[in-house]
């Protein structure tokens, strides 16, 4: 009797324990060991990321935008020295350093033509920004070679007449120069467009007028035997001219040099009414 006691007693702590075992093992199961972070851009530290070609390093907000340009401090130290010469080389190198960023060298440089003291150094510094804006032509308005023409016709490789534009004048500082326009040039067409009616000038001109300050377009021109092909960047037609021209008379023009004055001019009055509306802004 003992016997069978004892071993039913054995057979029901054996159950017991068998039933417990899975819930026992759970509860001191060693947990598993952490996952390793994805090695997707989002789980890559941001200093660590990768950078998609061609976008800006970060910034310390506290340091403030990195200019991509250096600010050139020695030149702008050489451009009031006593020696003329030494002075003008001096500007040149400022107007190298500006062309290689104009955003940027036109900030920098507006920055320390309003706030000069020394003349020579307010002045040099806005002959080279003066520059660094006409070239940059941040302007609205038609667009403008700077040459006088007169209508022609060519003989086309076919033996046939084709109405051209014959260069007469190519006036001094604009973009005709630039691009290397002579006269005598016979321009066939402009960019897609080829000169097909009787008034090549007015086609040209038109188109000439249709286009932005800043457009580069492509010249197609006949120099004696000479097939060429020229580019132009457009500087901005002044109001001036058309001020001048309107009642049809034969008026002295101003040079280019003093058109680019007024354009100048008219971009100062542009950044100087911005800067009070940010004045403005941050009180």
């Amino acid at each position: 009797m003992l016997t069978r006691v004892c071993s039913l007693v054995f057979l029901i702590f054996g159950t017991v324990a068998a039933l417990a075992s899975p819930q026992d093992e759970a509860s001191i199961q060693i947990p598993p060991k952490e996952k390793e972070p994805a090695t997707t851009p989002d789980a890559v530290p941001a200093e660590q990321a990768e950078k998609p070609e061609g976008a800006p390093a970060p910034s310390n907000p506290a340091e403030g935008p990195k200019p991509s340009l250096q600010f050139p401090s020695a030149i702008l130290g050489e451009l009031s020295h006593e020696d003329f010469k030494h002075r003008l080389s001096a500007q040149d190198s400022l107007l190298k350093w500006g062309m290689k960023d104009l955003s940027g060298s036109i900030e920098m440089l507006y920055g320390v033509y309003r706030g000069a003291d020394d003349p020579e150094l307010r002045f040099r510094s806005r002959q080279v920004l003066k520059r660094l804006v006409i070239v940059q032509q941040p302007f609205d308005g038609d667009g403008y070679l700077g040459i006088q023409m007169e209508p022609a016709q060519w003989k086309n490789l076919r033996g046939q007449l084709q109405p051209v534009v014959r260069v007469t004048v190519v006036r001094e500082g604009t973009a005709a120069e630039v691009a290397k326009l002579k006269v005598n040039d016979l321009v066939t067409g402009v960019d897609q467009i080829v000169f097909d009616d009787l008034s090549p000038t007015r086609m040209f001109a038109d188109y000439i007028q249709s286009k932005k300050p800043g457009d580069v377009i492509a010249l197609h021109l006949r120099r004696g035997e000479e097939k060429l092909t020229l580019k132009a960047s457009l500087r901005r037609r002044s109001p001036l001219l058309d001020e001048l021209t309107r009642w049809g008379a034969q008026l002295i023009l101003p040079n280019q040099s003093e058109l680019d004055e007024s354009d100048f001019q008219d971009w100062l009055k542009m950044r100087r009414a911005a800067d009070r509306l940010r004045s403005r802004g941050e009180k």
